[in-house]
């Protein structure tokens, strides 16, 4: 994978990182890798005014998420099927930024999360790094989530989870403004999925309780006919499959 690598600070821990997912440098990507300090960043060359993107365990952001109730959190609660006993082992297939993964953890649930793009995959690893380090959330983080570099159609297979997580690449809504800066981003790496039928379908075949979908209002369903029950929440809803 090439991208353009921006080594602002020396840093042994990132550069080996680097180097782990064959990231090279290309001077004209129009996405960059920054290596700052401690932290590596994702930054859209294209559009200079907007702020990196950072996984950080440890933000505010987080610890909002993690020690507030909100109806977010209990809808994703809900979903996954957490009980007051009942903690299940999920696989997150589509990790992206890793934010509801972080939540199930923190929920206690053991979470493992499958990222097949390297430069996701990378950030994710560096923002576990630090997030295991820190003192208030990493004697649980270290012990409850964690991440595989690989095509999950391909390694689901190996797992037995109570449930699986799929949170695809949103459809573009031509009815609303452009959409948030992590996802104009996430296009420009990605682009577009086109075997998401494909990963539904096996993690049905894999998974022991339920596969839990997340997508916005606007978006139709996959497989809708096979749809168990639906949880809908102000801006998005969370399809669940029963196993097959």
């Amino acid at each position: 994978m090439k991208i353009y690598l921006s080594l602002q600070s020396y840093n042994q821990r990132l550069y080996k990182l680097i180097n782990s997912y064959k990231l090279q440098h290309n001077s004209n990507s129009a996405i960059s890798l920054i290596v700052n300090d401690d932290t590596l960043a994702l930054y859209d060359r294209e559009h200079p005014i907007q702020k990196a993107i950072i996984i950080d365990f440890t933000s505010k952001i987080h610890h909002y998420r993690y020690l507030n109730k909100n109806k977010k959190k209990e809808m994703l609660s809900k979903a996954i099927g957490i009980k007051q006993s009942y903690f299940p082992f999920v696989v997150d297939a589509t990790a992206g930024l890793g934010n509801d993964a972080f939540l199930l953890a923190f929920l206690g649930c053991r979470v493992c999360m499958i990222e097949r793009h390297p430069v996701i995959a990378a950030l994710l690893q560096d923002g576990l790094y630090r997030g295991c380090q820190d003192k208030n959330i990493g004697h649980w983080l270290k012990k409850r989530l964690y991440l595989i570099f690989h095509d999950s159609c391909n390694v689901l297979k190996n797992f037995k989870p109570d449930v699986i997580y799929l949170d695809p690449m949103y459809p573009i809504n031509t009815k609303t403004a452009l959409p948030k800066k992590n996802m104009q981003i996430f296009r420009k790496l990605i682009k577009h999925d086109n075997n998401f039928e494909k990963l539904l379908i096996i993690s049905r075949r894999v998974a022991k309780n339920r596969v839990v979908v997340k997508r916005p209002h606007y978006a139709k369903c996959f497989l809708e006919n096979q749809i168990n029950f639906t949880i809908s929440g102000k801006t998005h809803r969370f399809d669940i499959y029963n196993p097959v």
